[in-house]
């Protein structure tokens, strides 16, 4: 199987527990490794992970996990004798600056991309200091802005939102919650960020009336908590420099271009 082959739901079972398999093998060594993205949010949401599938998203394609830049080193080390072989793209890559990894299994089977410290994409997620918050995966509030980051938003992102939604609630800093104070924190501080997370949230809010299959009584939680988020976003106080940037508005860039970060190109969001 390749990289390019389209998996099934009945290979993202394989997928979660190869993903659970290096984040053991990484503790063992005493790394910190964790798992990000859509398998992430499959482990996170027990009650209604399920839904992803019976609201057709399509079936998760690799793994993506997060680590330290300062165990980069010992990191490469583990995937190498286990046999995964590196993207030999990905060292030219690092030289501009890009901090990522991206591994293929020894049989072809399974993508692997380990992201350093930060997800830069079309916004900036900052995990330096969080990993030791949750296991294994990163935290939920993490995962939540890791999907309203994404300038391009796709139709399985916002069922990725949904389902994270339904299952968890703003709520402090406990592992089965949305932690308010730092989701509000890091988008006060950045309009761009702030102004691509609100519009995704109205996004995933239109897209709950297409979503077949999303029991009523779900819907109605959902709705609600997207509501409280952007009302919590709207009253929290803003940073000098996020007023600043707000002045200035949509007349200029307010995303990197992911393309342009996949090259070492981006800069950071003006």
């Amino acid at each position: 199987m390749t990289p390019e082959t389209t998996k099934g739901w009945s290979d993202v079972h394989a997928l979660r527990d190869e993903a659970l398999r290096l984040c053991r093998c990484a503790s063992d060594r005493k790394l910190t490794l964790r798992i990000m993205g859509s398998i992430a949010i499959l482990l996170h949401c027990p009650a209604y992970g399920g839904l992803l599938e019976t609201l057709g998203r399509r079936p998760l394609q690799d793994i993506d996990l997060m680590a330290y830049a300062k165990e980069q080193p010992a990191i490469e080390a583990l995937f190498t004798e286990e046999g995964w072989v590196l993207d030999p793209i990905i060292r030219w890559s690092m030289e501009w600056g890009i901090k990522r990894l991206i591994y293929m299994s020894p049989d072809g089977r399974f993508k692997v991309d380990i992201f350093l410290d930060q997800l830069v994409m079309s916004h900036t997620v900052d995990l330096g200091r969080r990993l030791e918050l949750d296991d294994p995966t990163i935290p939920v509030v993490d995962l939540l802005l890791s999907k309203l980051q994404i300038h391009e938003i796709t139709q399985n992102d916002l069922l990725d939102v949904i389902v994270l939604l339904a299952e968890h609630g703003l709520g402090g800093s406990r592992a089965d919650t949305i932690d308010d104070a730092h989701l509000l924190r890091v988008l006060s501080d950045d309009w761009g960020f702030w102004y691509t997370a609100r519009a995704n949230l109205e996004r995933a809010e239109a897209a709950l009336d297409a979503c077949v299959g999303l029991p009523p009584e779900v819907a109605s939680v959902v709705r609600a908590r997207i509501g409280k988020i952007r009302e919590a976003m709207d009253a929290a106080p803003k940073s000098r420099r996020w007023r600043l940037r707000s002045a200035v508005g949509t007349r200029l860039a307010w995303y990197q271009d992911v393309d342009e970060v996949e090259r070492g190109e981006g800069s950071e969001p003006v």
